[in-house]
């Protein structure tokens, strides 16, 4: 199975403050990375040359990191490393403010990150605000206004941190929702977050990185909340950052139907439809026993992993953990999407069904990793539809930044009414289950999808 964040060894250098440093290296172990943590300004150009990304924290700042910080800056801007620059405290002390603005003005930061108080004061020299936590009652227009301001100025990807991350670059804003209340219970889950962005672009240096840094750890946040206090949740939030996240690629997502076939049949048919290029498979079995659905998934699971392709359990989160499947798919009817994160965890990967924007965005804020969108045309299936239009389509990918699947009726000859849309991909059930040559008919689907694409 493929991996959001490939298990190689990067090293993440960190400057960073001593409140801090031991949750900022174990979450960089916890992500499958090396962090070494190395502030001596005769050391940090040298270290900094061998590093796949630099995290520059300004939290408890002293002379030594302040001056080691501006040649670690300078060495990865040489080398062309992605640096982040997370701005502890700048609201309410002078020096620390005084002391980013001087960063910014000698070199480049991939990601400036911060509490709404603190990007507030890198964009505004008259905000200030007590201590390191975010100031309350912060008005979100300028907050967003401050983010964007910022990012335009430095031409860095800039995080207001908070209940809702706002992610600005080039002029355009992402939201990202979700974590726990229990995050702002233990001192250094600000820092940590910044050690997960760090991490993810040594991997991958793009926003998208970002976007996934920002809510991978609000979703391990999520994971961590039910514990009972403070310290279990320190520990619960290192477990959950420890877990791998899957790669979701639902450019072509085949949903079975087994009722037609034998076994032996069926399953050929599964084969031939990822030799044909699926790229995510849906078990959906309505009418089978609890024992017959996990028995059929095990089989089905066999087959996937042989090409690399997540498994998706339709509605049964029991079949899904009992099978080994990466994951589960949950409809409007079925178990809430933010109980079935909490049951299968943030390394698994939840799938949700919308039909409406207002509950495309409650699936993303509870947890839910892709969605289904549809039915575009009337189905064949055994199962309840209602038509969606390509208008609310449309909305619903530029609402949410997870990926969009469209699903209902469609096949290589009526794609064509979702030109235009950004969706992800596209849902099958009949069109290659019952399709004479399921290989050939996930084939023609998948080069169908890619025309409307332009890909």
């Amino acid at each position: 199975m493929e991996e959001n964040r490939t298990r190689h060894n990067c090293l993440i250098h960190c400057i960073t403050n001593p409140i801090s440093i031991n949750q900022t290296a174990n979450t960089i172990l916890a992500l499958g990375a090396s962090p070494i943590m190395a502030e001596h300004p005769l050391e940090v150009e040298e270290i900094t040359k061998t590093a796949s990304s630099l995290l520059l924290n300004t939290g408890n700042i002293t002379d030594v990191r302040m001056e080691s910080m501006k040649i670690s800056l300078k060495a990865a801007n040489r080398m062309g490393i992605p640096v982040t620059l997370d701005a502890v405290g700048t609201a309410c002390s002078a020096l620390r403010k005084r002391f980013v603005r001087e960063l910014l003005k000698e070199g480049r930061f991939t990601v400036i990150k911060g509490n709404a108080s603190e990007i507030l004061a890198l964009a505004d020299d008259t905000y200030t605000d007590a201590g390191v936590d975010a100031g309350k009652d912060i008005d979100s227009a300028l907050l967003r206004q401050a983010v964007t301001d910022l990012s335009s100025d430095t031409n860095a990807i800039v995080i207001a941190t908070g209940k809702t991350d706002i992610i600005g670059f080039e002029g355009t804003l992402t939201e990202v929702k979700g974590g726990s209340e229990k995050l702002a219970s233990v001192t250094g889950t600000g820092c940590m977050s910044g050690a997960v962005i760090a991490t993810y672009l040594a991997r991958e240096n793009t926003l998208q990185s970002v976007k996934d840094a920002c809510r991978f750890f609000k979703k391990c946040g999520e994971a961590a909340g039910a514990s009972k206090g403070p310290g279990t949740f320190m520990v619960n939030l290192l477990d959950a950052l420890s877990m791998p996240e899957m790669k979701i690629d639902p450019t072509l997502y085949f949903i079975t139907d087994s009722t037609p076939y034998e076994e032996d049949e069926f399953l050929r048919r599964v084969r031939l439809a990822l030799e044909g290029g699926v790229t995510l498979i849906q078990l959906r079995e309505k009418n089978r026993t609890t024992g017959e659905y996990i028995d059929l998934a095990v089989k089905v699971h066999e087959i996937t992993r042989e090409f690399n392709v997540p498994l998706i359990i339709d509605d049964r989160v029991d079949v899904m953990l009992a099978s080994g499947a990466e994951g589960v798919h949950v409809g409007a009817e079925d178990m809430p999407v933010r109980m079935a994160r909490e049951l299968i965890g943030p390394g698994m990967i939840l799938g949700a069904t919308a039909k409406t924007v207002e509950k495309a965005v409650k699936a993303y804020e509870d947890g839910a990793d892709y969605l289904g969108v549809g039915a575009i045309y009337p189905t064949t299936t055994k199962v309840k539809t209602v038509l969606t239009s390509t208008e609310t389509l449309d909305a619903i990918t530029k609402a949410v930044p997870i990926p969009v699947n469209a699903i209902g009726g469609l096949n290589k000859d009526n794609l064509g009414v979702l030109k235009g849309i950004d969706i992800a991909g596209v849902c099958a059930v009949s069109a290659i289950m019952k399709a004479d040559d399921p290989k050939m008919a996930a084939e023609e689907l998948k080069k169908a999808y890619m025309e409307i694409r332009g890909i």
